[in-house]
């Protein structure tokens, strides 16, 4: 007998949460070590996570996501190191920020991890998609991620 579990909404803050208000240890002043970025879908929020070790997970407001995908796809990793470098590359674009909240609709927000905490960047969706705003490679590797996590949930799975 198969039993199927609902996703848990509040899964979503702390998942969110976990990344936004905890620091590893041994993390340089400016060092950025992870990055989040968050934008409105349908009636609820994405987030997608990219850490320096190539951690690289998805948050859905409905309490669903991904995670895992750096340890399973090599392209996963990759995507996740790259984001957090282009933003460390990209880091004068960002503003240090007490604030965790999410985008305002039409935008897209990027928060940076550091040694000195949170630092925010917002660009707005139509000139993140027609490549008119700085911040679009960084987005363009956040969205390499979901794609990453397309193709292990396309790949068929072995009988047990």
């Amino acid at each position: 007998m198969s039993t199927s579990t609902l996703p848990d909404p509040s899964i979503y803050q702390s998942m969110r949460d976990s990344v936004l208000f905890s620091q590893p240890e041994g993390i340089g002043a400016t060092e950025v070590y992870a990055v989040l970025m968050d934008w409105h879908i349908g009636s609820g929020t994405a987030s997608v996570l990219a850490a320096a070790d190539g951690t690289a997970s998805i948050y859905l407001s409905n309490g669903g996501g991904c995670m895992g995908g750096g340890e399973q796809l090599e392209e996963i990793r990759e995507a996740a190191v790259n984001a957090v470098n282009l933003a460390a590359m990209l880091f004068s674009r960002f503003e240090p920020t007490k604030s965790a909240g999410l985008p305002e609709p039409n935008d897209v927000g990027f928060f940076a991890m550091t040694g000195n905490g949170r630092y925010l960047a917002t660009a707005r969706e139509e000139s993140l998609a027609d490549g008119t705003d700085p911040l679009c490679a960084l987005g363009e590797a956040m969205q390499t991620i979901i794609a990453g996590y397309q193709l292990i949930s396309d790949d068929p799975q072995p009988n047990a």
